[in-house]
């Protein structure tokens, strides 16, 4: 009966080892130039209201593009996607109804969504927070637009605050001056 030794022992494992080793580096390797096809990046992205001061976080997962920039367009009612499309693709936006939304009086009304200044079909989920859409984007895309008949409101918290104090101003002076309304 033959028994190894233990330097014999040691050598058949440091060569499984690295046996291993290349396996698993392979599979890193080969992975890296196949991920990237079929990944979806799930992102937020934040939009800050210049005129209300407030920030809106919409999340998005784009395949076949990169999103590069977000704004919203108060003149428009519109949310304006600047993307740059390596290949065939979806996007999918998250869109808080505090930011954008289209109604008609108290009812939901449709959206419009432009891929490269072209009307085109999307698909929609709707919630009592937020819409959500995904709508398909061709290769070489450079835009989306969503239009809707509401942006963030034009009056944000500093308007109010200067409307507050005026009336308060009004009512020291009224006071002060014993000035009567009727």
């Amino acid at each position: 009966m033959y028994i190894p030794s233990k330097g014999q022992i040691m050598l058949g494992k440091k060569e499984s080892m690295q046996l291993y080793s290349y396996v698993i580096m392979a599979c890193i390797v080969f992975s890296m130039g196949v991920a990237p096809v079929f990944a979806q990046a799930s992102q937020q992205y934040t939009i800050n209201d210049a005129q209300s001061g407030q920030s809106f976080q919409v999340p998005y997962v784009v395949t076949g593009a990169t999103v590069s920039e977000m704004s919203i367009s108060s003149h428009d009612t519109s949310l304006v996607v600047f993307l740059q499309s390596s290949a065939d693709g979806n996007l999918t936006l998250t869109l808080p109804r505090t930011l954008i939304d289209a109604k008609n009086g108290v009812n939901d009304d449709q959206f419009f969504v432009l891929v490269d200044g072209a009307d085109t079909e999307f698909t929609e989920h709707k919630t009592s927070t937020d819409r959500t859409i995904t709508v398909f984007i061709p290769k070489n895309t450079g835009q989306v637009e969503v239009i809707g008949t509401q942006v963030v409101p034009e009056f944000g918290t500093l308007s109010s605050l200067v409307l507050v104090m005026a009336i308060i101003s009004i009512v020291i002076v009224s006071a002060k001056t014993r000035l009567r309304f009727s």
